[in-house]
């Protein structure tokens, strides 16, 4: 899961499913793009599972999933608050 600290705080991403991964998460749509949330608020480590898979976690319909990051596509969303800035 990427992270990326600017001013301080952590961005913000969005995430979708790849196609190919499309059966593994049949609850997922690959046309949405999802937040990513961290674990707990401030985390800012990335989190591995017990085999060392990158996972991320998705909010998703008022709840949470945790999906391996390899097979999301990420983006970064801009924070509205600056205008004009990365």
């Amino acid at each position: 899961m990427p992270l990326k600290v600017i001013g301080g705080a952590m961005a913000r991403f969005q995430a979708r499913l790849k196609p190919e991964y499309r059966l593994k998460y049949p609850d997922l749509s690959i046309n949405l793009w999802y937040d990513v949330v961290p674990l707990f608020p401030g985390l800012r480590e990335r989190r591995l599972n017990f085999m060392g898979d990158r996972m991320a976690r998705l909010r998703v319909a008022g709840d949470f999933r945790e999906v391996q990051a390899d097979q999301m596509e990420f983006r970064e969303v801009p924070d509205p608050a600056t205008p004009g800035t990365r």
